[in-house]
């Protein structure tokens, strides 16, 4: 997990109450939890989460980030050894990168449905905050993702046009895939739908060109 956001003398306590705040904000939505409830079941003094965290909305913050954290290690760890993802898109080309990152992620979240409640209620509270925090967290992501469609174009394994086009509508997709799988109430089939979904992007819809 990546700890940018933990102080190193106190990064145990930070991140026990990272993981609780994870499990109710999931369950109760940002503005229906009660950050005693979290404070009393990390087994610590509210003023302690407050003393870390600053505030409600900073500790979800941090807690979307810990969510986040979780989930590149994830999807590093299906790399094969490959020490990012520019690396196997190298070895694989752009095809097989995509399809890992897709189903990576879609593992994730239908293993761990409450880090997919935290995206989606990020998404639907702060979507208009311009907190340093949340906007360093979405740079970072966009810029990893932007960065390999960049590479990806240049190779010739992607048709020549924008980066950001790209990266939106893989990331679009994804996204919504996730999003609507859960809404769907049918998370334990993510890796299928989006697995799905990625397909069509890559192949496409029509049977022949229009």
């Amino acid at each position: 997990m990546s700890d940018t956001i933990l102080k190193p003398k106190a990064s145990e306590t930070q991140r026990e109450i990272l993981i609780v705040a994870a499990d109710v904000f999931a369950a109760e939505g940002f503005r229906n939890t009660d950050v005693q409830v979290i404070a009393d079941r990390a087994g610590v003094g509210k003023g302690t989460v407050y003393r870390h965290f600053g505030n409600k909305e900073q500790l979800f913050l941090a807690t979307a980030q810990y969510c986040m954290g979780r989930l590149e290690e994830h999807v590093t760890e299906q790399l094969e050894g490959y020490p990012t993802a520019e690396a196997y898109l190298e070895a694989h080309g752009a095809a097989d990168v995509l399809r890992l990152i897709a189903r990576a992620c879609a593992q994730f979240y239908q293993q761990n449905p409450l880090y997919l409640e935290i995206l989606i209620q990020e998404r639907v509270e702060f979507r208009e905050a311009n907190d340093p925090l949340q906007v360093l967290m979405r740079k970072n992501t966009r810029a990893g993702l932007d960065k390999l469609m960049e590479t990806a174009i240049k190779s010739g394994d992607l048709r020549k046009g924008k980066v950001k086009s790209a990266s939106d509508a893989f990331g679009d997709l994804l996204y919504g895939s996730l999003v609507q799988g859960s809404v769907d109430g049918d998370s334990q089939r993510l890796v299928q739908r989006v697995e799905q979904s990625v397909e069509l992007l890559l192949n496409g819809l029509l049977a022949s060109p229009s």
